[in-house]
């Protein structure tokens, strides 16, 4: 035992010093098998204790950088300062037991579970270890469930349907849609939701099952896999208190049954305490106390502070821990209680005895071993199939969002009609044509970025959650966004196209109005997919909103060549215009329209035009000889909208959620 302590305490890891490719792909592959830094290992440690299976942490210490100030203020020019979260903690978990992690706000609970499940951002140093096995992010995701202190749900489905999208998700490939049903039902049964299974989730405006039943779902989303630690982050928050006491009791039931459960708890009532196997108290990122619930009011009076009678022990110990911040004065005192409250818990019997059990035990051999097999993840089809039915089945559930993104762009058709009607073929006609053009290419654009910035968050969040569990990739989200978006773009351009290109009088040439309509649905569509980009990029609707419009607004603007002739335009914009899809689908539209035009001339003597490719000429002269290449290069436009979807994403990486 002497030996062996050594090599435990001097392992150390750090979530921020992994190599980047690792760093980056975080949540953003599909599910991999958890790799090893060599394909041998040559040390195993093995326990002869006979403890129970436990997730130890040793001298562990969290920090993150942040910024001062505000950007505006000159914060982004100034070095980021180094803000600890968490300090040289050492504890231990135990299967089959509960956990509480208790302490007022900013004391370091939800950062210890995010350290331990692997997402942390910050620096992290010290021992975490599961079964005498170093924590890594891949490891977690294969033995670990993390409950967000969100519900992060799809409002349109049921509770049946939210998890059997899951288990899809979820379970190893070789589960049958029989065994999937059944596993949905054992779940739904364990968490009390048998009742509720076919009630809608619901959400803001349409109402469905309950908070308190919400809350329920979110955590049987991640019983499906049976994990054997269970993570929960403020399970209780915005429940009553007969609903909190039942979700914490149906907890002890799973931890009594064989898992490593831990959840942090914002001041339990006295109930809620009764049924937690140990209270973790912290407060400013260390220890206060960590022990039985019954160990708590005999410890702290040893040291100082008595429970007064018929008192929430909890509540006492928490505001005794906790800093004030309201005054300079109070900050200082409290802080210095704070202080020696936790070093006289690193300095107790109690810690020193929790050192010595987590070592107990401990001894070392040299034995070959090869890296495990990778477990029986869903296939790739598998899993592309279920989001894009659950995308489906979602929008369809949605009526308004629906029948918006099917019938919003025939809407804009009565204003087009009774701002230019029904075009002629007189001199004036030519001025016409060009500007109907200009709409034809601006409506598919607004249409596309509506229906992006109106439908694809609350799918964006779904997938921040799944992929942070890596259950896929980005690419094969927005893979599946990208295939799930084209029909109903079809539907939506092909209700549109006839009613504004007929009654508008355009060219009735057949072939005209096919291409007409080919090029509509690649604008519609590529403007919902540079949408989604911008979502990638910046967090907030709007400004992904206003971005977008942006771009393509000054797209329209220069590379069209509709208000001003591009030859006459600034060599800038001359060459910024190739890189536009508005330029080559302008020349695609405008050469179908004049080509084989015949115009009337009136008898004032004024210059006439009688044929269409004279404009053509005069504006767009290689539109007839470059028709073939445009439609190659929209082609291109469609693949490299989805390359460039995929790399925001990649640049600003998927953000850690809380």
């Amino acid at each position: 035992m002497e030996e062996s302590e050594p090599l435990l305490f001097s392992r150390e890891t750090s979530f921020s010093s992994r190599s980047s490719e690792e760093s980056k792909s975080y949540g953003t592959t599909s599910r991999s098998p958890r790799k090893s830094q060599s394909a041998k290992r040559t040390r195993t440690p093995v326990d002869n204790s006979g403890r129970k299976p436990s997730l130890d942490i040793v001298g562990l210490s969290y920090s993150v950088k942040e910024r001062p100030g505000h950007w505006w203020n000159g914060s982004c020019f100034k070095p980021a300062k180094k803000k600890g979260v968490l300090h040289n903690l050492s504890l231990s978990f135990n299967t089959g037991e509960l956990t509480g992690l208790v302490g007022s706000s900013g004391s370091g609970k939800t950062s210890l579970l995010d350290v331990i499940s692997g997402r942390a951002t910050g620096n992290a140093s010290g021992v975490v270890s599961y079964k005498h096995e170093q924590c890594t992010r891949e490891l977690m995701q294969e033995k670990a469930s993390y409950v967000l202190q969100a519900d992060r749900l799809l409002p349109t489905l049921t509770a049946r349907e939210t998890l059997t999208f899951m288990a899809y998700l979820k379970l190893p490939g070789k589960y049958k849609a029989k065994d999937i049903d059944r596993k949905v039902d054992t779940v739904l049964h364990d968490m009390g939701l048998s009742k509720v299974a076919d009630s809608r989730i619901g959400g803001a405006v349409i109402r469905g099952v309950s908070g308190g039943e919400r809350r329920r779902i979110t955590i049987a989303i991640q019983l499906l896999k049976d994990p054997d630690i269970i993570l929960l982050d403020e399970p209780t928050t915005g429940l009553d208190a007969l609903t909190a006491r039942n979700l914490v009791s149906r907890m002890a039931d799973l931890a009594h049954q064989g898992k490593l459960v831990i959840m942090s708890i914002h001041q339990p009532r006295s109930d809620i305490v009764c049924l937690l196997d140990k209270v973790t108290l912290m407060t400013i990122g260390q220890l206060a106390f960590f022990g039985r619930p019954d160990e708590l009011v005999p410890y702290f009076s040893d040291i100082g502070y008595p429970c007064p009678k018929n008192e929430n022990p909890c509540d006492i110990y928490v505001d005794v821990v906790s800093v004030d911040r309201r005054t300079p004065s109070r900050e200082r005192t409290t802080l210095q209680r704070a202080k020696k409250i936790c070093n006289e818990f690193a300095n107790s019997d109690m810690q020193s005895d929790l050192l010595k059990n987590i070592t107990k035990g401990l001894s070392y051999h040299f034995e070959e071993s090869l890296t495990p097999e990778p477990p029986d993840s869903p296939s790739w089809i598998r899993t592309f199939h279920t989001l894009l039915v659950r995308m489906n089945v979602h929008l369809y559930r949605d009526r308004g969002a629906f029948l918006m993104r099917i019938m919003q762009t025939l809407l804009s058709v009565p204003f087009v009609v009774i701002f230019l009607g029904h075009i002629k073929y007189n001199q004036e006609s030519i001025q016409d044509r060009l500007g109907i053009t200009y709409l034809a290419l601006n409506i598919p654009h607004f249409m596309g970025i509506a229906s992006g910035i109106s439908n694809f968050p609350v799918l964006q969040n779904m997938m921040y959650r799944e992929c942070h569990d890596g259950l896929y990739s980005i690419a094969t989200f927005l893979l599946a966004y990208y295939v799930h978006a084209v029909p109903y773009t079809i539907i939506s351009v092909g209700i549109y196209a006839p009613a504004f290109y007929w009654i508008c009088g355009l060219n009735s040439d057949f072939y005209a109005f096919g291409s007409f309509t080919l090029i509509e649905v690649i604008l519609e569509h590529f403007s919902e997919m540079m949408a989604v980009a911008m979502l990638a990029l910046f967090y907030h609707q709007q400004v992904a909103y206003n971005t977008t419009m942006l771009i393509f607004t000054t797209a329209s603007l220069v590379a069209s060549g509709l208000l001003r002739p591009l030859d006459n335009m600034p060599v800038f914009f001359q060459w910024a215009s190739y890189i536009a899809i508005t330029k080559y689908a302008t020349e695609i539209l405008v050469g179908n329209e004049f080509e084989h035009l015949k115009l009337t001339c009136s008898s004032n003597g004024t210059q006439c035009i009688e044929h269409g490719e004279e404009v053509l000429e005069l504006y767009y002269p290689n539109a007839l000889k470059n028709m073939s290449m445009n439609f190659a290069i929209l082609g291109g436009y469609i693949g490299a909208i989805f390359i460039f979807a995929w790399m925001m994403f990649k640049v600003r990486r998927i953000p850690t959620l809380y």
